[in-house]
């Protein structure tokens, strides 16, 4: 193998692909990447066996070939690489020799055939999506999803259809998000479970590209394909739990606040938030304030007021503030409401003005 490629796309694939590879004591061959050479392409292959990414750098190729190499190793040589412009790479007896203008280096190769292949697409299901809209839909409700694998189906991300809409669900059983995107066309598919560190992944590696990919979803795998990129998932198979039940079909309490008045009041909450983030949120509707009292007996304790407009009957409800926090970067608004049917069910949190969202916190247990 013998190639001529621009130094700064061979960089922008080497750090989307190295979020997929890890040290793996038990299998140490998955701490390489495979480059394989074709017609004017590089395709770069990695995986961990619960995810698997091919990208595509267009290069002049000189002589076809591939070649197995120590990723973190790969990784280290290009980034230090300094603004060089264009890098060659030949592989010569088993070595992969890297030369730039001013350098030369060489790295020992691993056998090719140790390496795993990726699943390969047959009768799946194929939409085709928006990426950015997919992307906000999958952070919109990440955070929620449950970081134990105890219960597989909800350490994980659900997504399904429902006519032109694509809703993204995830819960850990004590809050629960939901995101719904309008896609225009054919959004038609099974639902479908993926472990949240296998969407983490394709979060990070498909960042910052804007473009439509084909979705393919198949009974035990998820595929989806950009122009340059390549992604497989395993999926879960479960079923998800029946997560509308336990949204509130009405409320007795509502208000809404601004949410920077909230952010500030929350850092100091968390100097006085006990072991088990609890804090106490009281209405007190005849006044227009949200009062946020936390205690914690080794620091002290702290009460701050906010302004809000309150509907309904006064409340008083100890929530997760760290569950709160979460939210914040998901709300595009200024102003967040907040709705409860009493003090022992679900709140309820939305962003102002944007109804594809919906949040639901569990109280805390004095």
């Amino acid at each position: 193998m013998k190639i001529e490629a621009h130094l700064e796309k061979i960089k922008d694939a080497i750090s989307r692909i190295q979020k997929v590879s890890a040290k793996n004591i038990s299998l140490p061959i998955l701490e390489n990447v495979l480059i394989t050479s074709g017609n004017n392409t590089l395709v770069l292959r990695t995986t961990n066996l619960h995810v698997g990414v091919e990208i595509t750098v267009p290069v002049k190729v000189i002589e076809k070939g591939e070649a197995l190499v120590k990723l973190e190793v790969f990784n280290a040589i290009i980034n230090n690489l300094g603004n060089e412009e264009v890098v060659i790479f030949e592989v010569i007896d088993n070595i992969l020799k890297i030369t730039t203008e001013k350098s030369e280096m060489s790295i020992n190769l691993f056998p090719v055939d140790d390496f795993p292949t990726l699943p390969k697409k047959e009768n799946e299901v194929e939409i085709k999506l928006p990426l950015p809209l997919f992307l906000d839909g999958i952070r919109s409700v990440i955070y929620a999803a449950s970081t134990s694998d105890i219960k597989p189906e909800i350490s994980s991300v659900y997504i399904y259809s429902d006519n032109n809409e694509v809703i993204f669900v995830s819960t850990d059983s004590f809050r629960l998000a939901e995101k719904r995107v309008v896609f225009e066309g054919n959004a038609d598919f099974p639902g479908i479970i993926i472990p949240v560190k296998n969407i983490n992944e394709f979060v990070k590696i498909f960042s910052g590209i804007d473009e439509e990919v084909s979705v393919f979803i198949g009974k035990n795998q998820f595929f989806v394909q950009s122009e340059n990129i390549f992604f497989t998932s395993r999926l879960i198979d479960g079923n998800y739990p029946d997560y509308k039940q336990i949204i509130p079909k009405e409320s007795k309490t509502e208000f809404v606040l601004l949410k920077e008045e909230l952010v500030q009041s929350l850092r100091l909450v968390n100097i006085f938030s006990d072991s088990f983030n609890q804090i106490l949120i009281k209405t007190k509707n005849k006044d227009g304030k949200v009062e946020i009292f936390s205690r914690n007996t080794d620091v002290g304790e702290n009460e701050t007021a906010i302004d809000a407009a309150i509907k309904g009957d006064d409340i008083d409800v100890y929530l997760n503030h760290k569950y709160l926090t979460d939210v914040f970067p998901v709300i595009g608004s200024d102003s967040m409401s907040f709705s409860f049917l009493d003090k022992n069910k679900a709140a309820v949190v939305r962003s102002v003005g944007d109804p594809s969202f919906l949040y639901l916190i569990m109280p805390m247990n004095r």
